[in-house]
């Protein structure tokens, strides 16, 4: 699994959206356990896990969810801020290049002590294939050198023609997420970032 969430995650789950016909999750929730994880999904529901991120997606792979964490390099700024802006726009733009488009990106949020977090609502595809979702950016200082920095990337993704319903469900998976291995930066409540 990649460090962080790559434009060609983005580009498969499009694909999928493209080849697959649409069926909503079935069976009921349940406790899944892989590597490193757990989380509570529709019985039918699969995980890739490692210790550096997950993708749990429905049999179809219509709706997903890919979260991958990593320390970097902080990009050179005057500020947290600033580096987190300019990391945060490689990011998208990165996506950009790979179809996705960004209806909609949200403000820069202070939402910890020199941790920042961007959301966006995303589509990718084309014609009624389409899929829609949320970009979620996290990013923040790892050490006070400003050396290194630890940056986090959820990708939501259903079909966009049932959007509504779809992305709650994913919202509801998301905070069901656990993660036990090493490395996990919390957020400023203590939920995993």
């Amino acid at each position: 699994m990649k460090l962080s969430i790559s434009a060609s995650v983005v580009a498969v789950l499009a694909a999928t959206l493209l080849l697959t016909a649409a069926s909503p999750a079935s069976g009921r929730d349940r406790v899944h356990r892989c590597t490193n994880w757990s989380w509570t999904g529709p019985a039918d529901w699969s995980a890739a896990c490692s210790k550096q991120g997950i993708t749990a997606s429905s049999p179809d792979g219509r709706r997903a969810i890919d979260w991958g964490f990593s320390n970097v390099f902080c990009v050179a700024a005057n500020s947290y801020r600033q580096s987190a802006s300019r990391f945060i726009a490689g990011q998208q733009r990165s996506l950009r290049q790979n179809g996705v488009r960004f209806i909609r990106t949200g403000r820069l949020r202070r939402v910890g002590n020199n941790y920042f977090r961007q959301t966006s609502i995303i589509v990718a595809g084309r014609g009624r294939n389409t899929g829609k979702g949320q970009a979620i950016f996290d990013y923040a200082a790892a050490d006070n050198t400003g050396t290194y920095c630890y940056q986090s990337s959820k990708v939501l993704m259903v079909p966009r023609s049932d959007y509504r319903r779809g992305i709650r469900q994913l919202i509801r998976i998301y905070h069901s997420m656990a993660y036990f291995g090493p490395g996990l930066v919390r957020g400023p409540n203590g939920e995993p970032a």
